[in-house]
């Protein structure tokens, strides 16, 4: 260990056995629960054998029939009245919940809770912050997610595993979002300052994410810090992140665009800052009601609260001496009775936001000529009203930021890699909807349309394990031929088709588009399940002929139930069979058994099974042979 007398490392395991640390990792991939991704809490077991949370299992079933019930991972039918408490797992649950955590100590100068700080070896420098973008705009609008950058944020450096604070600035370009994130920055990396010395000397400039001075924009898609940063929470510590994002109110920005950088911006914010410049105008509120619309529907969808937390941040005020949250409380209580006011109200959903207690208004002075000529943010250039301003908000934030982690809809805390599952969903789901996105009402159109297809394929999944667990039965298999079994699919199939298009809404541009994908895709896991039902169905016929020519003939009859076999299923497989093919099967199946009065049986009854099957199949549509005059049969009739 480093720092004993003798300077001596403990011998290294030997390469036959995995490190402490790994046996560690895997007992706990063992007990995660594959719907959170967490470690299992009241584990129960279902039919399959897969064990889940009971809370993440009844929430992932809420949303289906009861006979549509199945595994979320094998995807098997099961009964919701079958869930069993799994004592024993949840006695090692415990048990693992109490020992260390891979790399318990963190790394000298690393801030990070206990057993969540990733060890560096000796002598090693943590790795310095930087600011990574998360997503691009395209040349078309489109948001392009950057997955290893947002992993990079979100599932490594012990966020994975830890509740996570999201602090994220919207609102207009140009109003200081990046220089704020900057000061914030500051105080999260000196939480022990409590005298306002985090602010820095009075010459330093001011880095981290990307600022200047100007009229032009200078953040463009979303940025995060790529290094979380702790802060005490009752329990234990919570992971910050700082969220930058592109101005979603520019005025030169199609809608289109302003929704899905809203929508991205609510799941990468439970800690929300609405940044408007002189006071709250019907701009800003306009913003903020199309905002609250978009998290509204992104938050029903993921299962998340729209909005946690609201600070709106007025700066540049001017209109009175009241600063801060005191003057914050009178100035929000004017702009709530002004909305009040109209009939109907313009902004109902501002309205009820900012009349809830977890939301805030503060206001700040202008920062000073000085800080807009050419400044590099250093706090000799600020005004002094403003810098007490900001040292009081910056303070009073972070003092708080434990308290706001993301939870879901139960009020259970997200972790990271919850919170970059649903952030990946919805990425996926803009770029496979380009048109989707037009208005927050199409976004709900899109998310709702989206559902209706998601629920064709689990009842078309759930049609495809019935159907595979009754050809396990040998006499319900025979019942059904594979020409038959394909017609009964395609029938099913047509059905979901069907519904979809009842139930889809309008507008949606991409609705043929969508049918024909989903079509496409239902015809495919039919043909992968009707070629292994072929096979089944073969084998079947196999034992069936060979079984009833041994009950029948003794072992003479089994070489005959073989023709007949082999008569069958080539008149299955093949269709167009003549009589002569049919005779030489059942001929060559008696002789290889070594019987030839079995042979011959066979062939003779095979050409009575072999043409009775092949008329079958030329009535569903098969070609007929040549000079054949006699009558069809019905697909129903007996195989043998």
């Amino acid at each position: 260990m480093m720092g004993n007398a003798n300077n001596k490392r403990p011998p290294a395991p030997p390469a036959s056995k995995p490190a402490p640390g790994g046996i560690m990792q895997r007992l706990r991939e063992d007990v995660t629960c594959s719907i959170c991704l967490d470690v299992l809490e009241d584990p129960v077991s279902i039919e399959c054998g897969h064990n889940f949370c009971r809370g993440c299992l009844s929430a992932h079933w809420s949303g289906v029939s009861s006979r549509g019930s199945r595994c979320p991972e094998c995807r098997a039918p099961c009964a919701r009245d079958r869930m069993t408490p799994d004592t024993r797992l949840r006695s090692l649950v415990e048990n693992i919940r109490d020992l260390p955590r891979d790399g318990e100590l963190a790394a000298p100068g690393r801030a990070g809770p206990e057993g969540l700080g990733a060890e560096l070896e000796p002598g090693a420098e943590p790795e310095p912050g930087c600011p990574v973008q998360l997503v691009r705009l395209d040349e078309d609008g489109g948001l392009i997610l950057d997955e290893g950058a947002l992993s990079r944020c979100l599932e490594q450096g012990g966020v994975g595993d830890a509740p996570v604070c999201l602090v994220s600035v919207i609102g207009e370009q140009r109003r200081g979002k990046s220089f704020l994130l900057n000061y914030l920055l500051r105080r999260l990396r000196s939480p022990e300052e409590k005298d306002g010395s985090w602010m820095g000397r009075e010459d330093e400039p001011l880095e981290g994410f990307e600022w200047r001075v100007g009229t032009r924009s200078v953040t463009k898609g979303v940025w995060a810090w790529s290094q979380p940063l702790w802060v005490p929470a009752m329990g234990g510590q919570v992971a910050v992140l700082l969220i930058d994002t592109e101005g979603s109110m520019d005025i030169a920005r199609d809608t289109e665009t302003s929704v899905k950088l809203s929508a991205l911006s609510m799941l990468l914010g439970s800690y929300q800052i609405l940044n408007v410049s002189s006071q709250l105008k019907d701009p800003d509120l306009e913003y903020l009601e199309m905002f609250l619309h978009v998290a509204e529907e992104v938050g029903k969808e993921y299962g998340l609260e729209p909005v946690q937390h609201l600070d709106l941040l007025v700066r540049d005020w001017t209109s009175s001496q009241l600063l801060g949250a005191e003057g914050g409380e009178q100035h929000l209580r004017d702009v709530r009775e002004r909305l009040a006011a109209t009939s109907p109200c313009k902004h109902p959903k501002a309205l009820a936001v900012l009349g809830r207690s977890s939301s805030r208004c503060y206001l700040m002075p202008f920062p000073g000529k000085r800080i807009l000529t050419g400044s590099v943010g250093a706090l000799r250039d600020m005004d002094e009203d403003f810098r007490e301003s900001l040292r009081d908000y910056v303070t009073a934030l972070v003092g708080s930021a434990g308290r706001h982690v993301w939870r879901d809809q139960w009020g259970e805390p997200l972790t990271g890699t919850q919170l970059a599952a649903r952030i990946k969903k919805l990425c996926a789901l803009m770029k496979k909807h380009r048109s989707g996105f037009s208005s927050p009402s199409q976004m709900a159109i899109t998310f709702h349309n989206d559902r209706v297809l998601d629920r064709a394929r689990a009842d078309h999944t759930t049609i495809l394990l019935e159907k595979d667990h009754d050809s396990q039965n040998m006499f319900k298999c025979l019942g059904v031929r594979p020409s038959k079994m394909s017609e009964e699919l395609a029938e099913r199939r047509g059905q979901l088709l069907w519904r979809c298009r009842t139930d889809m809404r309008d507008p949606a541009p991409d609705k043929e588009a969508l049918l024909e994908g989903l079509e496409q895709e239902l015809r495919s896991e039919d043909e992968t399940f009707l070629e292994t039902y072929r096979k089944r169905f073969k084998k079947y016929v196999i034992w069936a002929g060979v079984g009833a020519g041994a009950l029948v003939l003794g072992p003479v009859g089994g070489a005959a139930g073989a023709g007949i076999a082999a008569a069958a299923i080539a008149a299955e497989t093949a269709v167009a069979l003549t009589v002569a093919e049919a005779v030489a099967i059942g001929v060559g199946t008696g002789a290889v058994a070594g019987i030839c009065v079995g042979g011959g049986v066979g062939g003779g009854v095979g050409v009575g099974v072999g043409e009775n099957i092949a008329r079958g199949e030329r009535a569903a549509g098969g070609p007929r042979e040549e000079g054949d005059s006699s009558d069809d049969a019905s697909d129903g009739n007996p195989l043998i």
